[in-house]
C-alpha cells in the first residue's frame, strides 16, 4: 500500500500516458496504462473492503445499541418490580404491626379495617368457627359451624400446602360464606384472595377463613406470587389463637376466683356473726377481748378476700377506680394501732411528718383515691418497714404535697442486694419467714391504678426508703 502513487503522482502519470499516446509510443503507453489500472483496481478493492468493515461496524454498533436499550428496559422493569415488591413487603410489615399488638378479640374488626387501608384493598374479612368462641362473650365477628360449610370450602380452596384461593370472585363457591357477608356474590365482580386459617396447635384443624377483596379483576390472579400473603395470614391465625386462648384462660380464672371467693365467704360468715351471739351473754373482759379478736380477724380475712379479687382485676387491666378525697392521717393512725404488737416487739415507734414538719395533731393530708386500696397499700409497706428495721430504731413516714402527693416510708434496715432489682415483682421475697412476696407487688399495683408510681432505694448507710407518688 505504501508503493501506491500519490494523487499528484497519479496526475503526472496520466499526463505522461497522454504524451505517449500522442507520440505513438504504444508499448510504453500500454505498460503505463496497465500499471495505472492495477493501482486503480487495488485502491478500489481496498476501499470496498474498508466500506464492508465500516458497514459491519455500523451493524455491530446498531446491534449493541439495541441490546443496550433492551438491557435498560429490563433493568428498569427489574428495578420497578423490586421497588414494587419492597413497598409491598413494607406494607405487610406495617400491617403485621397491627396484628402483633392485638390483645383483645373485640379489637379484631378495627384491626381488619386498618389492614385493609394499609394494603390498599376494599375489604378484608375473617369468618371464624363458632366453637372457637365457646364460653366467650360475643366478639362481633361473623361465625359459623365450619363443618356445615366444608363442601363449599373444599370446592374453592386448593388442597395441597396452604389452603388458598386466588382469582376472580366469580370462580368462588359461595363467596358470601368466605366473607361472612350475604351481599358478596359471584356477580359482585373483582378478584379476591382467600386463606384457610389453621390452628397452630392442631395443624389439621381449620379455625376460620380470611378473605381479601378488590374490585379490580387483575388485582389477584393465579399467576401472582402469594408468599407474603400466606405468611401474613398464618401470622393472623397464630395471633388469633393466642388471643382467644388467653381470653378463655382469663374468663376461666375469673370464674374460679369468683367461685372460690364465694365458697370462702360462706364459712367466714359464721366466724364473723357467731361472736355477736357469744358477746351477748359474756361478762368476762378477757373472753370478750378474745372474741372480739376473732371477729376482727374474720373481718380482716373478708377484706383480704375482697381485695384479692380487686388485685386480680388490676393485673388484668379491668379494675375501674372510684376515687374520693381520702385523709391519710386517720389511716396511718389506724395502721399504727393495728401494728402495735410488732412495734412493741421491736421497741420501735412510728414517726409521722407532714411537709417535713413533725406531726403534732390536727393536721390533715388529703389525696384522691380509694380508701380501702390506700389502706391496704400503706399497711403492707409500713408492716414491712417495721419488720425490717433493727430493734430500737424508728420507722418514719413523710407526707409531702406537690403536683403529686408523696408518701415516704423510711426504715433503718437494708434490702438484700439480690432483692433490690425485683423488690416489687410478684412472689419476690428473701429471708422473711412466712413471706409470700405479694405485699410490695400489690402495693405497686395499687399505686399504678391511682396513676402513680412507687420506688425503693436501699443503702447500708441510710437504710431503706420506699416512696409512693399519687
Amino acid at each position: 500500500m505504501n508503493d501506491l502513487p500519490t494523487l499528484k503522482k497519479f496526475g503526472e502519470q496520466l499526463d505522461i500516458l497522454k504524451q505517449f499516446s500522442e507520440q505513438g509510443e504504444v508499448k510504453k503507453a500500454g505498460t503505463l496504462a496497465q500499471s495505472i489500472f492495477e493501482n486503480y483496481v487495488f485502491v478500489r478493492d481496498m476501499f470496498l473492503r474498508q466500506e464492508d468493515r465500516l458497514l459491519a461496524s455500523e451493524d455491530a454498533l446498531a446491534d449493541s445499541e439495541h441490546k443496550t436499550e433492551n438491557l435498560e428496559v429490563r433493568l428498569t422493569q427489574a428495578l420497578s418490580s423490586y421497588n414494587s415488591d419492597f413497598e409491598l413487603f413494607r406494607k405487610f410489615c406495617r400491617a403485621l404491626d397491627y396484628v402483633n399488638t392485638l390483645k383483645n378479640i373485640a379489637d379484631f374488626p378495627d384491626m381488619l379495617d386498618d389492614i385493609a387501608k394499609e394494603l390498599g384493598v376494599t375489604k378484608v374479612s375473617v369468618v371464624l368457627d363458632r366453637k372457637l368462641f365457646a364460653g366467650l362473650p360475643d366478639s362481633g365477628l361473623p361465625t359459623f359451624f365450619l363443618k356445615g360449610c366444608m363442601r363449599f370450602i373444599d370446592a374453592t380452596l386448593k388442597t395441597e400446602g396452604n389452603r388458598i384461593f386466588i382469582g376472580p370472585i366469580s370462580r368462588m363457591m359461595r363467596p358470601d360464606v368466605f366473607f361472612g357477608d350475604p351481599d358478596m356474590g359471584p356477580e359482585k365482580g373483582g378478584s379476591c384472595f382467600s386463606f384457610g386459617l389453621m390452628d397452630k396447635y392442631n395443624p389439621d384443624e381449620m379455625i376460620g377463613l380470611l378473605s381479601i377483596y378488590d374490585p379490580s379483576v387483575s388485582r389477584f390472579h393465579p399467576e401472582m406470587g402469594t408468599d407474603f400473603l400466606e405468611h401474613f395470614c398464618s401470622s393472623i391465625a397464630s395471633t388469633l389463637i393466642d388471643v382467644v386462648t388467653h381470653q378463655k384462660a382469663m374468663v376461666l380464672r375469673e370464674d374460679i376466683d369468683r367461685i372460690t371467693h364465694h365458697d370462702l365467704k360462706t364459712p367466714l360468715n359464721a366466724v364473723i356473726n357467731l361472736p355477736h351471739l357469744l358477746l351477748a351473754d359474756e361478762d368476762d373482759p378477757d373472753k370478750i377481748e378474745m372474741v372480739k379478736a376473732i371477729q376482727d380477724s374474720g373481718y380482716r380475712m373478708l377484706g383480704l378476700i375482697n381485695r384479692s379479687y380487686d388485685l386480680y382485676k388490676m393485673e388484668s387491666g379491668t379494675y375501674v377506680l372510684d376515687p374520693t378525697e381520702v385523709n391519710l392521717i386517720p389511716l396511718l393512725q389506724r395502721i399504727d394501732l393495728d401494728l402495735m404488737d410488732i412495734i412493741k416487739a421491736k421497741n420501735s415507734v412510728l414517726q409521722l411528718f407532714v411537709d417535713k414538719e413533725k406531726f403534732e395533731g390536727g393536721e390533715s393530708f388529703v389525696v384522691r383515691g380509694e380508701e380501702l386500696l390506700l389502706f391496704s397499700m400503706l399497711a403492707n409497706l409500713i408492716k414491712n418497714a417495721f419488720e425490717a428495721t433493727p430493734e430500737g430504731k424508728p420507722v418514719s413516714i413523710g407526707l409531702e404535697g406537690g403536683d403529686k402527693s408523696s408518701i415516704i416510708i423510711h426504715n433503718y434496715g437494708t434490702v438484700p442486694e439480690p432483692m433490690r432489682k425485683k423488690f416489687f415483682e410478684k412472689y419476690a421475697t428473701s429471708g422473711k419467714q412466712g413471706g409470700t412476696g405479694l405485699g410490695t407487688y400489690s402495693a405497686s399495683l395499687i399505686a399504678g391504678i391511682h396513676n402513680g408510681e412507687i420506688k425503693m432505694l436501699s443503702t447500708e448507710d441510710e437504710g431503706t426508703v420506699v416512696t409512693v407518688m399519687i
